[in-house]
């Protein structure tokens, strides 16, 4: 008899810990996923028309915001363009970026268009009234740097 209580009280532990695992799993990896995106230098890209095209009316002033995930350094990003104006600021560890250019961490390059952002060549979504927040893992990898939660 004392077995099964035993069993009972194991089986019962187990799904008790299991829940715990897939209720909070998701919520802890979000607050890590939020840390690692906050912990790196940060690059914030404003594209004045965003994504006004021929047919469509401008619809203000777009916002990116990439994090690279190791990058500690502000000087291990690079710039490219005569029209990409840019400035650090060291109390945010972000660069302010406007104008037309490149930007180059690592392997990535983040191209600024006169209506669109690509990274590595990929079209990036609009940014439409919350920026676009994108963490770029080591391996090259562009990941949402906002908190998804996921079961």
């Amino acid at each position: 008899m004392a077995t099964n209580q035993k069993r009972v009280m194991g089986l019962a532990a187990l799904v008790l810990g299991a829940s715990i695992l897939y209720v909070f799993g998701p919520v802890v990896r979000c607050w890590y996923n939020e840390y690692r995106f906050n912990r790196y230098v940060h690059v914030q890209i404003d594209v004045p028309s965003c994504g006004a095209t021929l047919s469509e009316a401008v619809s203000g002033q777009c916002r990116y915001i990439f994090s690279f995930d190791g990058e500690r350094e502000p000087k291990a990003i690079q710039f490219e363009g005569s029209g990409l104006h840019y400035s650090f600021d060291p109390t945010k560890r972000t660069y302010n970026v406007t104008g037309l250019g490149r930007v180059f961490a690592r392997s990535n390059v983040i191209d600024v268009a006169p209506s669109q952002v690509l990274f590595n060549n990929q079209v990036l979504p609009r940014a439409s009234q919350s920026p676009v927040l994108g963490f770029v893992r080591k391996d090259g990898h562009l990941i949402s740097g906002y908190c998804e939660l996921r079961w």
